[in-house]
């Protein structure tokens, strides 16, 4: 490994730090006002999803890692962290694989997946958690909903990834100052999912 090599490395590690304890903050915010949790998941996962497009293996296997392990030991409720370990941390990295493949089987994972999930959690704020909530349950209304929920959400992060790819990445020169890592494979199969759906 060469010097310029070598300086691009820490780059990358200081920057996976960063957005981890940044990850960290935002899942705070979600613990402290409850109604914002799921939200707060949601932003955190965008840091995930940057690494994925720039910082590349293993940094967003360390951002995922070191935002689920400090938030589950600091955040004084748990349903954010736990709903960020099993689902908001992990999943950018599982929709970019799932994303190489044909769109009809990418689908059918994708709500594998998140249902698989789901049902986690559920069953952790039950009998875990000990949340005592009436809409908490295996109901068809909470699949229902979570699953439309899911759907925009994914559809969502798909836009914001194509944006920021085709617009933010070379207009803030982000690609250089990570080493010019070749993201345009997570970009080619976004166009490709796009244009087959």
């Amino acid at each position: 490994m060469n010097r310029k090599e070598s300086a691009i490395r820490t780059r990358k590690l200081a920057f996976s730090a960063m957005l981890g304890a940044l990850g960290v903050v935002i899942l705070y915010l979600g613990a402290v006002i409850n109604v914002l949790d799921l939200t707060t998941v949601a932003l955190a996962s965008l840091f995930v999803f940057f690494a994925v497009i720039e910082l590349g293996t293993p940094f967003q296997y360390l951002i995922y890692a070191v935002t689920a392990l400090l938030s589950l030991l600091l955040l004084p409720d748990k349903f954010a962290a736990v709903t960020y370990l099993l689902f908001g941390g992990i999943y950018p990295i599982f929709k970019e694989m799932f994303e190489r493949l044909h769109h009809i089987i990418a689908w059918i994972l994708k709500f594998s997946f998140f249902n698989t999930v789901l049902s986690l959690l559920v069953a952790a704020s039950v009998y875990i958690l000990h949340i005592e909530d009436s809409e908490i349950g295996f109901t068809i209304g909470l699949y229902a909903l979570g699953n439309v929920t899911f759907l925009l959400y994914d559809i969502a992060t798909t836009q914001l990834v194509t944006l920021y790819l085709v617009k933010l990445r070379q207009r803030f020169r982000i690609d250089r100052y990570f080493g010019h890592k070749d993201a345009q494979n997570l970009h080619s199969d976004i166009d490709k999912t796009d244009r087959k759906e």
